[in-house]
């Protein structure tokens, strides 16, 4: 505990300083209630968080540019606790940035696929650009998926594009599924390379949930909403398991029904044979597993990496939140249901923000 002290305190301090920036429950639900775009615009401009990207993004008008500017509010937060942390700490946050690449990735991977119909701004902050194992000017230039392709070239993409090019007409569905699955495979192959013992730990626990858990969401997804038969969704499955049996799996898969699949998902170790609140359509459980995830590792390990991480996924839920709400008073959507869209939860921690 004493190691640790030593070597977090200065990282967790800063980091429940920056927690203490979310925005609140009772802020996001005031947006909710905005009739304009422009008047979330306005608050963004003046927010604590938001403000400094702001400063230097004068033309931003429209809701495009807007998520653009708040999902870059990430990597600069993100940015800030890297240069912190130490040597260690950040072989364990470079995992995490593995996911940010490759999101914008499939920001650029939907753009070439769709063309116009596909919105395609950015304003990635010069750290984000010089730690990203891709040309990302490159790739944003792209207009085509063989110009995305020839982008990515010389990097650990090229040959998951060339993989993929080489199935049967694959669309950006299919793309964009194979990278999430390539970044949960590379990351747990990472996290077993941590030198930290207890920091393995902490990403096996979080990665272990999220893979079991967007797994069980894909298969419910196929199942119920597409009636696609087991044999085809197995192969899009993230292929590795942490508190599912693979004998679960293939319950899951085979389940015929709702009210069947719910039965088996709670007699698996998430639920114990208890019947579980399932909300599988809008990924309320899995944010809820995920949340309480979190939080019990970070009261097992308070001075750890588990506090920056949390405080890091909570930025990334804010953001979320303030997309749909974007979204939906850009369709001038009653404020109820923009509430009940977005879920707010607050974020969680020892502060719930401003």
């Amino acid at each position: 505990m004493a190691g640790g002290l030593l070597k977090y305190s200065g990282l967790v301090t800063k980091t429940k300083a920056m927690r203490g920036a979310l925005l609140s429950e009772e802020v996001l639900t005031e947006l909710a209630e905005c009739e304009a775009v422009g008047e979330i615009i306005a608050f963004l401009r003046e927010d604590g968080s938001y403000a400094r990207i702001y400063q230097s993004h004068e033309e931003i008008k429209h809701r495009g540019q807007v998520e653009a500017v708040i999902t870059d509010s990430l990597y600069v937060d993100y940015g800030k606790l890297y240069r912190f942390a130490g040597s260690g700490q950040r072989q364990g946050l470079r995992i995490l940035f593995l996911r940010y690449e490759i999101n914008e990735l499939k920001r650029y991977l939907e753009h070439a696929c769709l063309g116009g119909e596909a919105y395609r701004e950015s304003y990635l902050d010069s750290f984000f650009e010089r730690h990203a194992g891709y040309d990302t000017a490159a790739a944003a230039a792209a207009e085509s998926l063989p110009e995305l392709r020839q982008a990515l070239a010389g990097t650990q993409y090229e040959l998951f594009f060339e993989r993929y090019h080489a199935q049967e007409e694959p669309g950006y569905a299919d793309y964009a599924l194979g990278l999430d699955v390539f970044y949960f495979e590379t990351a747990w192959k990472w996290k077993d390379k941590l030198a930290d013992a207890r920091m393995r730990e902490i990403f096996t626990v979080l990665l272990g949930t999220e893979i079991d858990w967007q797994n069980i969401l894909w298969i419910y997804r196929c199942r119920q909403f597409y009636g696609r038969d087991a044999a085809d969704i197995y192969p899009e499955l993230v292929p590795i398991t942490y508190r599912l049996r693979r004998q679960e799996i293939k319950a899951l898969l085979e389940a015929e029904g709702a009210e069947a699949f719910e039965r088996v998902l709670a007699q698996t170790l998430y639920f114990s044979g208890r019947e579980p609140l399932v909300e599988l359509g809008d990924e309320i459980s899995y944010h809820r597993i995920m949340e309480k995830t979190y939080e019990r590792l970070c009261q097992k390990y308070p001075m750890s990496l588990a506090p920056v991480l949390r405080y890091l996924h909570d930025k990334e839920r804010e953001i979320d939140m303030l997309t749909m709400i974007l979204e939906g008073v850009r369709y001038s959507l009653p404020s109820r249901d923009i509430r009940e869209m977005v879920f707010v939860t607050g974020h969680g921690g020892e502060e719930q923000g401003k």
